[in-house]
């Protein structure tokens, strides 16, 4: 699969619905997502972004519409997943595991060698939690470990549904350091948050669901307190 050109879209939804028992749960979505982009998802619990974040990662298709990743259609083919990171909402660590060896196991997935695991570790600043379990980490351990994972092989569309969730204060100044430098270097990110600091430190632009359907795309300098207290919690503007 061929890189897309600078000014091509990594993501392209056109007309994409999304129904479960005849139920829709995305309306007709249509969504560009230029390379190099931070987009975040907003909008109420149950306004679709968690269907919205598998479909864009190859985990479920939709129901009528396209979606498009580098420019080809998004199907689960090994060649395309190995160019994204998911952060989804579960763990996806073995809990009988150390956290080095999920790394070591998931590193071997994509072809990487077993070292890649502690080298990844050290740059996230969590060689402390190599020989741990991965069942005793804390809840904010784990999102980091799970971070570490998602961005073990360098992908260019990283996928995060609520990344800063768990973490304190350093790390989420951490994450969002490393997840800029990424962006400088092209990888293109969407995610979730319900926090208007995480939104306006990350993001290069702003996607709004309400009841399925995108109804905002904007700049992060025009969120305010209220207006987001209106999507998260009413469901409305």
């Amino acid at each position: 699969m061929s890189r897309p050109c600078a000014h091509s879209p990594v993501i392209e939804m056109d007309g994409v619905v999304k129904a479960f028992d005849y139920t829709p749960v995305l309306r007709g979505i249509d969504l560009r997502v230029r390379r190099g982009a931070a987009i975040a998802l907003l909008g109420a619990n149950g306004s679709g972004k968690t269907t919205l974040l598998r479909l864009i990662a190859t985990l479920t298709r939709p129901t009528r519409g396209v979606v498009s990743l580098f420019g080809a259609p998004a199907v689960p083919a090994p060649q395309l997943r190995r160019r994204i990171g998911l952060l989804p909402h579960e763990s996806l660590l073995y809990e009988s595991l150390t956290v080095e060896e999920n790394l070591r196991f998931f590193a071997g997935l994509y072809g990487l060698p077993p070292r890649h695991a502690g080298d990844v570790l050290a740059r996230a600043g969590l060689a402390g939690l190599a020989g741990r379990r991965a069942r005793v980490l804390s809840r904010g351990q784990r999102q980091q470990v799970n971070l570490a994972r998602a961005l073990l092989h360098g992908p260019e569309l990283l996928i995060l549904d609520e990344p800063y969730t768990g973490l304190d204060v350093g790390a989420c100044e951490r994450l969002t350091a490393s997840l800029r430098e990424g962006t400088a270097g092209e990888r293109t990110i969407i995610f979730t948050s319900h926090d208007l600091a995480e939104v306006r430190a990350l993001a290069t632009g702003v996607a709004v669901l309400l009841d399925g359907r995108l109804t905002e795309v904007m700049e992060p300098d025009r969120l305010d307190e209220a207006r987001l207290a209106a999507w998260f919690h009413e469901g409305r503007r």
